[in-house]
């Protein structure tokens, strides 16, 4: 009679907790934020990359160039390019910065820019870099040659 009872108390607590999680979930709903008046993004310097090989300035190719390319203040983030000044290379670059470089370079080989002229000039930079890198990084450098290797111009046959 004892586990008689124990079953019944045990079947019924589960079938208000069941009850109970049907109840929440069937409440839950999609709140619409509420954007206050005068709110502006936050800018930050550095963003959005410049479109220097794509017309989408989020294309990895673009982000690309700004991350072997951009100056830094002290603490390492992105700034603007300056427009009087040509880029400069990065220097010592963090373990960040080789991590997001091979993932650009990755992605870049996955959706290279659309126009032939920025797909040769993001080669050409490529090329560059890869020689840049040979004496510090050389498995960088051979990732930044395979990534123009893919961006090729694709020879016609006969």
């Amino acid at each position: 009679m004892v586990s008689e009872k124990k079953k019944y108390l045990r079947f019924s607590a589960l079938a208000v907790f069941i009850l109970l999680a049907l109840f929440c979930a069937g409440s839950c709903r999609e709140i619409q934020p509420e954007i206050p008046e005068g709110y502006k993004a936050v800018e930050m310097p550095g963003w959005p990359a410049l479109q220097v090989y794509d017309d989408d300035p989020l294309h990895p190719a673009n982000r690309w160039y700004q991350r072997s390319f951009a100056p830094r203040d002290e603490l390492g983030r992105i700034l603007d390019l300056p427009r009087q000044e040509g880029p400069s290379r990065l220097q010592d670059p963090s373990d960040l910065d080789r991590a997001e470089i091979r993932a650009l370079l990755a992605a870049i080989e996955a959706g290279p820019p659309v126009s032939p002229e920025g797909r040769l000039r993001c080669r050409r930079d490529l090329l560059a870099q890869a020689e840049y890198w040979s004496k510090e990084a050389p498995p960088l450098a051979d990732l930044h040659r395979r990534t123009a290797g893919a961006l090729a111009p694709r020879k016609k046959s006969p």
